[in-house]
């Protein structure tokens, strides 16, 4: 299906840590060097444009579960994925595991685009689904990953680690805890001859000052989810010296507070990061680190993702979110700015919204449902003799 191609007036494009600049943006699928025939013109003056958000952790097939847990606190990650392995034939998991696969997966996605997060890291298996056309989000497709050095065997690490190529991120749940155990796993990564320049760690609470040190001019990156690491452990990791290589991470609401926006709240609440506005280099970091030449900014031949905010950094005030330059979702003033675009009414957390009809649809089709998020039945077809009425 083509895209109308667009060509968005007086608004101010963000441009990665050097900040925002007033200039026209061209787009049809892709961000264009110049304006396309027959694009349609449409007036943003005054309005911040941010590229796509990229969600550097998820577990797509997770997020339909409730928040989890079964102790005040543990020393250790791998103590609750115990805990919750033993409760999955009890409800509700069990009930909520026999969903389709498909259900799952879109429930995932659609989470992390009603943030602005149009790219997501998927941290378990590479289920064909999440690439068919019709899904929500984009999801990386060149990666290696583990779950862990408790959940997987030595031999199955190294496995999967060198049969990743190097050009591609490596993923590995490390030091997720506060324990002995945690502050030793980056030494038995790093003897398994895993640590390496495609190696991304996510969580990393239990690292030492010592193997911090060691593995931030390393490694690619450290992919941080403070609201998980609060929730489950009493703390998060320390971030500052790890720079530039910092990716947020949402993980799924079976330990998340909720989204990619909920985690930078979060890292402003644990004190590591001062107001979200003096840390929106977070949009664009993690392009580099994925190996996306295409994401994280809008300059000439980047995916039209883009997502305008208002006053505040939480999903119902988000004022458009547009992935491939085809608006999704947005406030209906908004969304009247695209005529070429049907649309039907909806809420999102009580906050009156018009969606695309065609993610109305799927939304519709699907066997779960998202959290907050009220959409309008369907404006029905009409038909007499075979022929639209």
């Amino acid at each position: 299906m083509s895209v109308q191609p667009l060509t968005i007036k007086g608004a101010f494009i963000w441009d990665g840590e050097k900040g925002a600049a007033r200039r026209d943006l061209y787009t049809s699928d892709v961000v264009l060097g110049k304006p396309a025939g027959g694009a349609l013109t449409v007036d943003l003056g005054g309005f911040t444009i941010l590229p796509g958000l990229i969600n550097a952790h998820d577990h797509l097939e997770l997020n339909h579960y409730p928040r989890s847990k079964f102790r005040e606190r543990y020393d250790n990650a791998h103590q609750w994925g115990e805990d919750i392995n033993a409760r999955l034939d009890a409800e509700p998991y069990r009930s909520l595991r026999a969903y389709p696969l498909w259900d799952r997966l879109f429930i995932g996605g659609l989470k992390n685009l009603l943030c602005g997060a149009t790219t997501v890291v998927h941290h378990n298996p590479p289920h064909k689904e999440l690439w068919r056309g019709d899904f929500p989000v984009r999801v990386l497709r060149e990666y290696g990953w583990a779950h862990s050095l408790h959940f997987n065997t030595d031999e199955e690490i190294v496995r999967s680690y060198r049969a990743t190529p190097k050009s591609w991120p490596w993923f590995i749940h490390l030091a997720e805890g506060t324990d002995g155990a945690a502050a030793g796993e980056y030494r038995r990564l790093k003897a398994l001859g895993c640590v390496g320049p495609n190696t991304v760690i996510v969580h990393g609470v239990g690292l030492t000052e010592e193997d911090t040190a060691d593995a931030a001019p390393i490694v690619r990156g450290l992919v941080w989810c403070p609201t998980t690491n609060i929730y489950l452990l009493g703390r998060t990791a320390a971030i500052q010296p790890w720079g530039a290589k910092v990716m947020i991470g949402s993980d799924s609401r079976l330990t998340a507070e909720g989204d990619w926006l909920d985690e930078l709240r979060g890292g402003v609440y644990s004190r590591q990061l001062d107001e979200p506005d003096h840390f929106l280099a977070l949009l664009t970091r993690p392009a580099a680190a994925l190996g996306l030449t295409d994401a994280g900014h809008l300059r000439c031949g980047a995916r039209a993702d883009w997502w305008i905010r208002g006053d505040f950094w939480i999903r119902d005030n988000i004022l458009l979110i547009v992935k491939g330059g085809v608006p999704q979702i947005g406030t209906p003033d908004m969304m009247a700015k695209f005529p070429h675009i049907q649309t039907v009414d909806a809420a999102l957390d009580g906050v009156p919204k018009r969606i695309h009809v065609d993610l109305a649809r799927r939304i519709h089709q699907c066997a779960l449902k998202e959290p907050g998020l009220e959409v309008d039945t369907l404006p029905r077809k009409r038909f007499w003799m075979g022929r639209k009425a």
